[in-house]
């Protein structure tokens, strides 16, 4: 073996090693952050306690690259979460239709969530 060929081989080692340690950071700060993401939702909420509140959860997936994907979702209440966010038509007891306002909840938590994760990430790896 020449000595390019070893060097060649450690340098492999080096970035394997440096990959998975940055896959697991990823996956670290991912996780995180969807917790975090989690708590603030249910602190956003129109109302802060009751049924729909309670059914925020996080499902995560092993991605095809090893790093998680992961989706917070409301797993008891889904319904309401289209018709909270974008206000939809009501009718009042003489037969008239309104709509309601909507009143936006998951979005601005799902821009802080794609602000803040690279930024997670960039602080773990430091």
């Amino acid at each position: 073996m020449s000595k390019t060929e070893s060097v060649a081989i450690q340098m492999g080692r080096i970035m394997d090693q440096y990959s998975k340690e940055v896959k697991e950071v990823t996956d670290e700060a991912i996780t995180q952050t969807a917790n975090e993401s989690r708590r603030k939702l249910r602190n956003t909420l129109p109302k802060k306690t009751g049924h729909y509140a309670r059914g925020w959860s996080i499902k995560k997936v092993k991605g095809r690259n090893g790093i998680s994907e992961v989706t917070i979702h409301n797993k008891t209440d889904y319904q309401l979460t289209h018709l909270l966010e974008n206000g939809h038509v009501i009718r009042n007891a003489k037969g008239k239709y309104g709509r309601t306002n909507g009143i936006k909840h998951i979005k601005p938590v799902e821009e802080w969530a794609q602000d803040e994760l690279p930024l997670e990430i960039e602080r773990r790896l430091d």
